[in-house]
C-alpha cells in the first residue's frame, strides 16, 4: 500500500518530554518496512498543537493526497499525533472510509479495515480529547493559584500597583499606585468615564506609568 507517514509534536511536548519528530519517523519507517508497505511521503507538523487539523500544513497536504488517491494507508505513532479532537477524528475516519484508505497506529495496534478497529479508534479519540481538556483546565487553575499567591505572571514588566524586588517572583502592593488603580476603577465603573477621559485626567495630573512616562490612549477617529 502507498503509505503516508504522519508525524506531529508540539513545542511543549518536545521541550518537556523529548518527544521528537525524528524518533517517531525512525520507528514508523521500520514498522512500514516490516509490513512491506511502500512509503509515499513523510508528512511532519513540528511545534504544532493537536487541538485541530485546519492549522496544520502537513495534515492538510495529507488530506489532499488521500482525496486524490495518492495515499491508501496512513501510519502514525499514536492516535493523539493525528488529532486530540474527537470531532476531527470522526471526520478523518469518515475520510479514510470514503477514499478506501486504511489507518494504522503503531502504539495502539489499530487497523481501521475492521469494524472493531474503527470503533476502538473512536473510543481512543474521546479519551484523547478528554485529556486535552484536562490539560487546559490544569493550566488555568495553575495560573489562578499563582495569581492568588501573589506571583507575577509577567517576567519583563511589573504590574502597575505592585512592587517586585529584582530576582523575586512574588509581588507586593505599592500603596500609592494601588490608590490610583482603585481611582481608575471608580472613574470607569461608577462614573462611566471612557478610557480616553481617564487617561486625560491622569496626564493633566502628571501621573506616570512604571516607566515614568505619561499615560497615553489614542482617541478613536469617528469621522
Amino acid at each position: 500500500m502507498e503509505t503516508g507517514i504522519y508525524l506531529r509534536v508540539s513545542t511543549e511536548e518536545q521541550a518537556q518530554e523529548g518527544f521528537s519528530i525524528r524518533g517517531q519517523e525512525q520507528k514508523l519507517k521500520e514498522y512500514a518496512n516490516i509490513k512491506d508497505w511502500s512509503i509515499y511521503k513523510i508528512y511532519a507538523d513540528e511545534g504544532i498543537s493537536g487541538k485541530n487539523i485546519t492549522e496544520r500544513p502537513a495534515m492538510n497536504e495529507l488530506v489532499a493526497d488521500i482525496k486524490a488517491g495518492r495515499v491508501k494507508n496512513v501510519l502514525v505513532f499514536k492516535i493523539d499525533r493525528l488529532t486530540r479532537s474527537t470531532a476531527d477524528l470522526l471526520y478523518l475516519v469518515e475520510l479514510f472510509n470514503e477514499h478506501d484508505c486504511a489507518f494504522n497506529s503503531l502504539m495502539e495496534s489499530i487497523d481501521t479495515q475492521t469494524p472493531s478497529g474503527r470503533m476502538f479508534l473512536k473510543i481512543i479519540g474521546i479519551f484523547a480529547e478528554f485529556e486535552r481538556e484536562n490539560i487546559v483546565e490544569r493550566v488555568k487553575l495553575g495560573i489562578e493559584r499563582k495569581v492568588s499567591e501573589g506571583y507575577a505572571l509577567s517576567t519583563n514588566h511589573i504590574s502597575y500597583g505592585y512592587n517586585r524586588p529584582r530576582g523575586q517572583k512574588i509581588q507586593t502592593i505599592n500603596k500609592f499606585e494601588a490608590e490610583i488603580v482603585q481611582e481608575i476603577f471608580e472613574m470607569y465603573v461608577n462614573q462611566g468615564l471612557s478610557l480616553y477621559a481617564i487617561a486625560k485626567i491622569l496626564n493633566l495630573r502628571g501621573t506616570t506609568t512604571k516607566r515614568g512616562s505619561l499615560v497615553f490612549v489614542k482617541r478613536k477617529n469617528n469621522h
